[in-house]
């Protein structure tokens, strides 16, 4: 509105005279009032119209940013390619991984080579992580929070067989910004996490009289590690169960128990489930003792039938 400012000031300078006509301070030249005041009018219009129409310009439409999971929902996923999203409960916030699955190199051993990126859904100019893997499956991956520390990390199934499987593991450092690999997760079998014990539990069964071994793996110094195995044997020779308990002590996996069991019962079994429970240590005093003691019955009774049955041949 500065224009129409301009021309009432320059109302203000104009001198009315009589007979309805305006004198401006130019010698001799003389304007009716009516033309003159049409011609402020039209000058005020234009002003107006000009301000009207810079306040009214259309601005371009703004796009809606998309969320993570519509940009999930853009990738390609077919029998080669693979996208999930992990929300990492941290800064990060979601972020979506892709799989590309390469039958070209492909490692001893293994079917093909798994290329991992990781995007951000906000920015997907280009991934800020890669990361490769060996794999004889695709299209399983488990969002989990494998460490216990409240950030969320995946795995990725590389091996499957009738009962067990086996996962690649990634978690989510929150200082790093990054997922880091865990390769000790590879050998536990069908792997169970336990938040109130902060154990991983796995099983590998070898037989229907449950042969097998159990593994139990905790975090200690950030390092996922061994603290005890339960193994399962059957001993076709000498026609009985072999029970063999081994916790690690000083860094390192020591047997701490073994014992045999008469293949037609279900001792074993028994005994093995006491094990898994990693506030049990073996028995003490006079209970090792019997143990002990029925451990040598056990022996014994094995050797009688072997004797019996060489007696028999001889």
């Amino acid at each position: 509105m500065d224009i129409m400012k301009a021309v009432l000031w320059g109302l203000r300078e104009i001198k009315l005279k009589s007979r309805c006509e305006i004198t401006l301070n130019i010698p001799k030249f003389k304007i009716p009032t009516n033309i003159c005041f049409l011609f402020l009018l039209c000058i005020i219009l234009c002003a107006c119209q000009r301000n009207n129409s810079e306040e009214i310009t259309p601005q371009p439409p703004v796009q809606d940013e998309k969320t993570p999971r519509q940009v999930l929902e853009e990738q390609v996923i077919d029998d080669t390619h693979d996208a999930f999203l992990v929300d990492t409960k941290g800064e990060a916030g979601e972020v979506l991984v892709t799989v590309e699955l390469d039958e070209n190199h492909v490692p001893e051993d293994f079917d093909a080579m798994l290329h991992f990126k990781v995007w951000n859904p906000d920015s997907m100019e280009a991934p800020f992580q890669t990361m490769d893997a060996a794999s004889n499956c695709f299209h399983r991956s488990t969002i989990m929070d494998a460490n216990f520390d409240g950030y969320m990390d995946f795995s990725y199934t590389y091996a499957m067989g009738n009962q067990p499987y086996y996962d690649h593991l990634w978690i989510w450092q929150e200082e790093q910004k990054q997922f880091v690999e865990v390769p000790e997760f590879d050998v536990i079998s069908v792997p169970d996490l336990n938040e109130e014990t902060k154990t991983i539990y796995g099983f590998n069964r070898s037989s229907a009289m449950g042969t097998g071994v159990h593994t139990f793996h905790q975090w200690i110094e950030e390092e996922l590690v061994c603290v005890r195995r339960i193994q399962i044997d059957r001993d076709s020779q000498n026609d009985c169960l072999i029970v063999t308990v081994m916790d690690r002590i000083d860094h390192e996996l020591v047997e701490v128990y073994r014992n045999t069991f008469p293949p037609d019962s279900t001792e074993h079994l028994d005994e093995s489930m006491k094990w898994c429970d990693l506030d049990y240590h073996g028995l003490s005093g006079e209970d090792a003792i019997k143990d002990i003691v029925g451990m040598v019955k056990s022996e014994m009774s094995q050797l009688k039938v072997k004797y019996t049955e060489i007696a028999g041949i001889i």
